[in-house]
């Protein structure tokens, strides 16, 4: 488990707001992990590299984006054409 969120970690500190987007982006759509496994970090890294408003905006995008991916493979699904 230590590895895996050193992972995280890396993704955030390497990443930045695109790492932001793409795990917050994964933890809404098909991987059950919460979000206090990639805010936080990104939080403590706000004070250096990243601005806290551009954690929150990453953060905000990347939710929007995996339920919205989410949504929308479910709405195809149940064979009804829009």
């Amino acid at each position: 488990m230590h590895h895996l969120l050193q992972i995280w970690f890396d993704w955030v500190l390497h990443g930045g707001y695109v790492g932001i987007i793409v795990l917050m982006a994964l933890e809404s759509s098909i991987f059950p992990f919460p979000s206090e496994i990639v805010i936080p970090p990104a939080a403590f890294l706000a004070g250096g590299e990243t601005e806290s408003l551009g954690v929150i905006a990453a953060g905000t995008f990347g939710s929007w984006l995996g339920a919205s991916v989410l949504i929308g493979y479910h709405s195809g699904l149940d064979g009804s054409s829009s």
